[in-house]
């Protein structure tokens, strides 16, 4: 294993040891809320370097009486390698929040809508030979940058707020099969959000758990279905939000048109 797959396997292992103190958080202040994520993730190739990145999350109560959130992210993806990839792209986010607060402590009780722009770098190890049969670690860094409208006290937007936010993420990603392209895999991450404005309360943003397990529907699709944990900061030193959440994925990379390798 080379020095930097060492490296990412370390990473990946303080996460995880990290997870019970999280688990272990005094109950929440701004609530606790249950919801279900049906989601499209999709890189379309259009020459054999570039791709058109297209995504669509729609979010609802866990027993869908009541409508969360709205995310579309379209971008442009860079394949610099075939385990390399940057992306920049521009997400519309427009959110409803619970009766939980789970978007924001008093006073938001109104619909938020946001704006953002990101640049990512993703690189993918595969820790034996690199057949597509090996496990992945699969390392994400994230810069955003957010101007958000909040209504607050039910009254007129608040003014723009712009803000940064750093994200890395640790995917591990276990095909489950022996040989060839595996119908079925098993995949969780951990992710981690700091702030990276100076007007920040904290440092820490949030922290998100994932696990799930995936099934290839044919070379360019797959489906996943998993669970969620998000843990969040707030003011002061006090417990955010957290959020359950049940994940339903599409993912696809078929291209718009044949692309030549």
């Amino acid at each position: 294993m080379t020095r930097s797959r060492r490296w990412t396997a370390y990473i990946f292992v303080l996460q995880l040891m990290a997870l019970p103190a999280f688990a272990q958080a005094p109950q929440p202040s701004g609530g606790t809320d249950r919801s279900v994520w049906f989601s499209y993730f999709g890189d379309q190739p259009v020459t054999k370097l570039w791709a058109v990145h297209l995504e669509g999350s729609y979010r609802r109560t866990l027993g869908l009486s009541q409508f969360e959130q709205l995310e579309l992210r379209p971008g442009i993806t860079l394949n610099e390698s075939g385990t390399q990839q940057s992306l920049i792209a521009y997400t519309l986010f427009r959110a409803q929040p619970t009766a939980n607060g789970s978007f924001g402590p008093p006073p938001i009780v109104g619909k938020q809508i946001e704006n953002r722009i990101f640049e990512q770098q993703q690189i993918t190890y595969r820790l034996f030979d690199k057949r597509d049969s090996d496990p992945e670690l699969i390392q994400r860094f994230r810069l955003e940058q957010r101007w958000q409208d909040t209504a607050v006290d039910g009254k007129a937007y608040s003014d723009k707020i712009f803000s940064q936010r750093v994200r890395y993420r640790l995917t591990a990603k276990i095909p489950l099969g022996r040989s060839g392209l595996p119908g079925h895999y098993f995949v969780a991450y951990n992710e981690v959000y700091v702030n990276a404005t100076l007007k920040a309360t904290s440092l820490f943003n949030s922290d998100v758990t994932y696990g799930a397990l995936g099934s290839r529907l044919g070379e360019h699709w797959a489906v996943e279905i998993g669970y969620q944990f998000r843990d969040s900061s707030a003011a002061n030193g006090v417990t955010g939000p957290q959020d359950h959440s049940l994940q339903v994925y599409l993912l696809s990379t078929a291209p718009f048109r044949h692309v030549r390798h």
